[in-house]
């Protein structure tokens, strides 16, 4: 699946690189899981690097600033995505000659417009305007819904399906971020075995889970009942000659039988198995 690199989403609304460049986290996560699939492209301009940051700084000049390791891998990462054709302006779909209207605003011969024409989505930076959000482009008669994707868990929403990610791989965008922690989600007790109104059922509890104020709060939700696995015996463990024997495994519901298993680290949930048959979470 194809994306369209949004250069009308830096426009100079940064107050400073290290700003700009800790921001770039969430675009470095989406232009990975396009790439994932192999063959999605993401076009842009040829001379994209002429887009501003702050008010008088453009992502050519970055190159001046010192930085931490840190921001200093988030740079490389971008300029490789720079570096990496194709490049729509080089052979543009839209007409350069008509107006494409986005409320007051003419984008003609700007990604919106290419986005519109190609009917593909923009993949845009931090930005009020273009934040994961539906983009409604007029051209003559013609009315276009352009998708604008900030975020991942933005990404995954609208695009998961047609991309072909696994449910696990959502998971991890979906929840990045966040007090829950995916990664670590075992492929044998993972989201793939799932039925769809399963899966359905989890991304909903999971969605409550992570919007609750405190941990408190999570411990005193009748509907989670989120609390300690307590196997009676080593046999019984589930996690006994793992590598998180030593870990305070903790457990909560989606459904009446199906559960959730993992620990906490710090203020993280990292979510290790999950459960469709309840045998392990009666035991434990």
């Amino acid at each position: 699946m194809d994306f369209i690199l949004n250069e009308k989403s830096l426009h100079g609304q940064f107050e400073s690189v290290e700003e700009f460049l800790k921001s770039l986290e969430a675009n470095l996560q989406c232009f990975r899981l396009v790439r994932s699939k192999g063959d999605g492209q993401i076009r842009k301009l040829a001379d994209f690097y002429k887009c501003k940051i702050t008010k008088e700084l453009s992502l050519g000049e970055l190159k001046k600033y010192a930085r931490s390791d840190e921001l200093s891998r988030f740079k490389i990462a971008l300029d490789k995505e720079m570096r990496t054709e194709p490049y729509w302006d080089l052979a543009p779909a839209h007409n350069y000659g008509k107006s494409y209207w986005m409320g007051e605003e003419d984008v003609a011969a700007t990604a919106v417009a290419e986005a519109a024409a190609r009917q593909e989505s923009l993949l845009s930076f931090r930005s009020a305007v273009y934040s994961d959000c539906k983009l409604y482009i007029k051209c003559d008669r013609e009315e276009y819904t352009v998708i604008s994707v900030y975020q991942p868990a933005y990404l995954v929403e609208c695009f998961g399906g047609q991309m072909g990610l696994e449910r696990d791989e959502c998971l991890k965008a979906r929840y990045a971020g966040t007090r829950l922690d995916c990664s670590l989600l075992e492929k044998e007790y993972g989201a793939a075995h799932l039925e769809k109104e399963e899966y359905g059922l989890l991304l909903g509890t999971l969605d409550k889970f992570v919007r609750h104020e405190s941990w408190e709060s999570i411990g005193l939700d009748d509907g989670l009942e989120y609390k300690k696995y307590t196997p009676s015996s080593k046999e019984e463990d589930w996690f006994h000659n793992t590598i998180y024997s030593d870990r305070t495994i903790m457990k909560f519901r989606f459904s009446s039988r199906m559960r959730c298993f993992g620990y906490r680290k710090g203020e993280r949930f990292r979510l290790l198995r999950i459960e469709r048959d309840h045998r392990k979470s009666d035991k434990g």
